[in-house]
């Protein structure tokens, strides 16, 4: 959990020199580290010698706050209001904790002045709103609510409040509005849901009905959280089947209908889902249509109508108001990476050494997590790697965009995009002056206020920029950046262990299975007759899957045995694994991305046909920056016949092999200094554009240079 909240009380701890200083220095890193108890007993140990001192205690304020603890935590607001009676934040607090314990007069009178002091905060709008409508008066609530609607139009806790108020003043469907629109911008938002329902179980059928729909999407988006996928199948269909009026069903059906390796739809689904997505059509989510897409305009389409649908671009400051309030230029940039992911998770490989060897002379670096903390020696790590580790899973958008503001983030840095549980709305709010899709997810984001992308000319040939909303920020060799100090294991259990048989070729493709398809699928098979004595080992998914692509198996003359199923185990145990393959068979249209360089990592040749899309490019850059170009093809034919060679050709699987082994410390992929103090000089750059006035524009950085090329057609 993060502690001090905001970056004005960080630096008066840090440019602290009394006696104090290094107590609340030791309270913050005992919070950071989770030892809570310890944190507050530093910061009351100051508090028995400085009992005013402001900085204690506001953090100690905090720690009440953030433990529940409010009737402690009120008294130690009401005296920093005292000390410091026109800090809006405080007055805020303040009443939040007066409003928990029943005061509401007292709380109102405070958010009154908390908003003369800042009149642009949502979140004081919306507690006085609250504050109103628990008093009795639902007409003042209404306004309030409104008006911090007004700010902040994605403020799913607003929508739900006002909803309340409405209610209480006997406007039904206004009531109803505000509480499908807090879902629509929320679906996990438990409480509006509830208040939906109740609203609607007296009298209106239509209405009902509608709540039942829901209730089924919530049924079956909780069955895809638990890899129940083929269950969900059986929830979506009757939704359609039904008519129901919600989006993005029949393309989240045969996302599920892809994790099950279910394609008796196949060609009808991906022909009808492109064709609705290109006429704007909320028909496919984007992390879903991307896997079987083989267009970037289609994908842009895609991504811009959920992007609409779900994330609009927001009332915010403009990009030079946020300018000023980022304060004067300083010796280091603020860069700020969010995302759900810091934890035993691809992107979290990916991007560990980045996180450590970002130059702390250059950037300022934070982490913003808004994923579940799990313990763990990777989570252990990137918490090490930055100077800030904030965890903000508890806040809502406009909260984690006011803290942003709070810390003078300059540039925000998107690492999860449109996919599974990204917080979108944060950049919606435009939650630093630039900002930036990187990594998590391979395509545009579409909309305006993401600015930039980070690709190479492999994954966005120039020609291809068109079908990004974002200005791309092109990095030599590969976009993706990789950890020298993931593990690598030299030797792996035997084939028995691993259920894999005695001798013969073992191909391999450790991607999720959804990604494979009919066609590809079939070249794998004729691999398999073709080779009698080979094995397919692909990564465990659902039962229904794993007796489908058996079933497919036997259908064609192969052996359901000879397809071996690889349970998940710790990335070490993973990675050994690899020692065992000879060969790794690509998917497309969406490639291989991390397991292409976990592949590459172990020293095992990937075969990769290069896509139409950024995510059916990303192992053709990692394969160009290992120096094998030759295993990138064009075809699904080039494709068989390039496997078959290789596999009937022990020498140069061999020699492939060897020239990964013996360059891996060497190779572009794998260097993550010199692509820490690239994409270091992008940032800078892109800042000092920003700084000018310039509008984003494509950025080229140079190779072998720390020094940026500017794009002469400025795109």
């Amino acid at each position: 959990m993060e502690l001090p909240a905001n970056r004005q009380l960080q630096e008066a701890i840090r440019q602290r020199q009394d006696a104090a200083a290094p107590n609340l220095a030791r309270a913050a890193e005992l919070w950071h580290s989770g030892k809570r108890s310890q944190a507050e007993g530093e910061v009351t140990a100051v508090l028995e010698a400085l009992p005013d001192d402001a900085s204690a205690l506001q953090f100690l304020a905090e720690i009440y706050a953030a433990t529940n603890r409010s009737q402690q935590a009120v008294p130690l607001w009401r005296r920093l209001s005292t000390i410091k009676p026109r800090d809006a934040g405080v007055l805020r607090q303040l009443a939040h904790g007066l409003i928990t314990q029943g005061a509401l007069g007292d709380a109102i009178e405070l958010l009154r002045k908390s908003i003369e002091l800042d009149p642009a905060n949502p979140r004081a709008y919306n507690n006085l709103g609250l504050a109103q409508l628990r008093s009795g008066d639902a007409a003042a609530a209404a306004a309030s609510l409104q008006q911090a609607l007004e700010i902040s139009p994605s403020y799913a806790l607003a929508h739900m409040n006002l909803g309340l108020a409405h209610g209480e003043l006997k406007h039904v469907a206004a009531a109803r509005a505000c509480y499908e629109r807090a879902l629509q911008i929320d679906p996990h938002l438990t409480d509006a849901r509830k208040h939906l329902s109740e609203l609607l179980r007296p009298t209106d059928e239509s209405a009902a009905r509608r709540e039942r729909y829901l209730a089924l999407e919530s049924h079956a988006i909780n069955l895809m959280t638990a890899n129940r996928h083929d269950a969900a199948i059986a929830v979506w269909t009757r939704l359609i089947e039904e008519d129901a009026p919600l989006g993005y069903l029949r393309g989240t059906r045969f996302h599920c209908q892809l994790h099950c390796c279910d394609w008796s739809e196949y060609e009808q689904m991906t022909r009808y889902l492109q064709s609705e997505v290109l006429r704007g059509s909320r028909v496919d989510l984007p992390f879903s249509f991307f896997v079987h897409s083989s267009s970037a305009a289609a994908q842009l389409a895609c991504a811009r109508t959920f992007a609409a649908d779900r994330h609009p671009p927001q009332p915010s400051a403009s990009r030079a108001e946020q300018t000023r309030s980022a304060g004067p230029e300083t010796a280091r940039l603020r860069v700020a990476y969010l995302s759900s992911e810091f934890r035993d998770h691809a992107t979290a490989y990916l991007i560990a050494g980045l996180l450590r060897h970002h130059d702390r002379s250059r950037l300022e670096v934070f982490a913003l997590s808004y994923g579940p903390s799990e313990p763990s020696a990777m989570r252990a790590r990137i918490e090490a790697s930055v100077e800030h580790f904030i965890d903000v899973s508890e806040r809502t958008d406009v909260e984690v965009v006011e803290l942003m503001h709070s810390l003078g983030v300059q540039i925000a840095v998107d690492l999860k995009g449109l996919s599974g549980g990204a917080r979108t709305g944060v950049f919606a709010l435009r939650a630093a002056p630039v900002q930036v899709n990187f990594l998590g997810y391979p395509g545009s984001i579409g909309a305006e206020y993401m600015d930039y992308i980070v690709a190479d000319p492999h994954v966005i040939p120039v020609h291809e920029q068109p079908h990004y909303s974002e200005k791309v920020i092109y990095l030599p060799q590969c976009y993706q950046p990789n950890d020298p100090l993931r593990p690598l294991p030299r030797m792996a259990p035997g084939r028995a262990e691993l259920g894999l048989p005695d001798a013969g070729r073992v191909f391999c493709c450790f991607n999720h299975l959804y990604k494979i398809t009919p066609a590809i699928f079939g070249v794998w098979l004729g691999l398999l007759r073709q080779l009698p004595d080979a094995a397919l080992w692909l990564l465990e998914g659902a039962a229904t899957a794993t007796r489908n692509l058996r079933a497919m198996a036997a259908a064609n003359g192969v052996t359901p045995g000879r397809i071996v199923f690889a349970p998940h185990v710790p990335l070490p145990q993973h990675l050994a694994r690899y020692r065992q393959v000879d060969l790794f068979l690509d998917t497309t249209p969406c490639n291989a991305h991390t397991t292409a360089s976990d592949a590459l990592w172990m020293g095992v040749p990937v075969l990769t046909l290069t896509g139409q899309t950024f995510a059916g490019r990303v192992a053709t850059s990692l394969l160009h920056a290992v120096g094998l170009p030759q295993l990138c093809v064009r075809t699904i034919d080039e494709y068989a016949n390039k496997a078959l060679y290789l596999a009937t050709a022990p020498g140069e699987l061999a020699n492939l092999k060897a020239h990964l082994e013996s360059g891996r410390q060497h190779f572009a992929a794998f260097d993550v200094s010199a692509y820490c103090r690239r994409i270091e000089t992008a940032y800078e750059e892109v800042w000092r554009r920003h700084r000018r006035g310039e509008s984003p524009r494509m950025l080229e950085v140079a190779q072998g240079s720390e020094q940026a090329a500017d794009d002469k057609q400025n795109s």
